[in-house]
């Protein structure tokens, strides 16, 4: 990779905390007071005309055993944005003419095929979250140019923010427009989930916000820590994991009147719990970079990869996901070089 691209990956400057889990989706500094928790403005929701329509869930398919390690043949890029769900596989990022590219892959493909977001060229994908009929709900939000140690790069503005919802075709569904809900005091997420309502969820320190399907504010569930995790079950419950003040992480489960702390005790790690996903024989599959994957059943944890069985871990993973049939997709890139790694986790 060439110098040049890499000036180009776009961070947000001044915050230098680069944080893994939810933000292993994009690796960028923010321009914030993230100490800043002022309560947000509220946000009419009058119009049923923008939200995107509830499609209920296919069935799962066969749960695979199958290990795969696919070569990326492409053209080069560095990934920005990743998320996969379902039997697909969609990606954000920069090529090395320094161009901005938005793409999709079925599972054990090895070429992207891009498509065209219908985006500004001050807009750039920081977050990405697959439903369970593996469409793609992309968080977009407006840059501007700015200079850190003699780079230029870029830096979000607030000035527009959107949801795009995009098929498997990489056909553009909905964009949904939610500038009313992200400021200096309602920042960009590195939290992103959509459940099967079409609701979303992100986080703000120690509260997940929801915002409904027309880009409105709804319902703010406060926790007792500051939320590294949200993610959508089986069964399609919303569920967190928050790390408390003495280091413990709490798995919870968002019910009508809050926070229901599930009983179970996750494995320690040195990396957060950050990745929640739908399981196939157990409720929730949990991804952590660190230490491997596991599987929550209602009660119990189950080691289903341990950190040792992992292809490659930590900071060699730029990005990752739970696809329908069980298996992990995880994303390498190294040296110029792009490698997915398909681990079996489900049953």
């Amino acid at each position: 990779m060439g110098h040049g691209i890499v000036k180009k990956l776009f961070c947000i400057v001044v915050m230098v905390t680069f944080l893994t889990g939810c933000a292993d989706s994009v690796q960028q500094e923010e321009s914030i007071n993230a100490n800043n928790t002022d309560e947000m403005e509220n946000v009419s929701s009058e119009s049923e005309e923008t939200a995107v329509k509830s499609v209920p869930c296919t069935e799962a398919v066969e749960v695979s055993d199958k290990n795969a390690i696919i070569n990326y043949s492409g053209e080069n890029f560095i990934k920005s944005a990743f998320a996969a769900g379902g039997n697909m596989l969609y990606i954000c990022g920069m090529k090395e003419d320094d161009s901005y590219f938005s793409g999709y892959m079925q599972a054990e493909e090895n070429v992207i095929h891009e498509f065209d977001p219908g985006m500004d060229e001050d807009m750039r994908a920081f977050n990405m979250a697959v439903d369970c009929n593996g469409r793609c709900h992309i968080l977009w939000m407006s840059v501007e140019k700015a200079e850190l140690n003699g780079q230029l790069l870029d830096r979000i503005n607030y000035g527009k923010s959107c949801i795009t919802v995009v098929n498997s075709g990489g056909e553009l569904e909905k964009e949904v427009d939610v500038s009313g809900i992200f400021s200096s005091r309602q920042t960009r997420p590195f939290c992103f989930a959509v459940d099967r309502e079409g609701n979303y969820y992100i986080e703000n320190e120690k509260e997940i916000i929801q915002i409904l399907p027309d880009g409105a504010q709804g319902k703010t569930v406060a926790c007792d820590g500051r939320i590294e995790g949200i993610g959508v079950g089986k069964s399609g419950d919303v569920y967190c994991i928050y790390e408390e003040e003495g280091g413990g992480k709490k798995l919870a489960d968002l019910s009508q009147d809050g926070l229901s702390i599930c009983d179970a005790k996750l494995p320690e790690a040195n990396a957060s719990y950050a990745g929640i996903y739908a399981g196939t024989d157990s409720e929730i599959l949990l991804f952590n970079k660190d230490s491997g994957i596991f599987a929550y059943d209602g009660n119990e944890i189950e080691v289903r990869v341990s950190g040792g069985e992992m292809p490659v871990t930590n900071d060699r993973i730029a990005g990752y996901g739970i696809l329908s049939d069980g298996r992990a997709c995880i994303l390498s890139q190294e040296n110029g070089t792009t490698v997915f790694y398909y681990v079996p986790a489900g049953k």
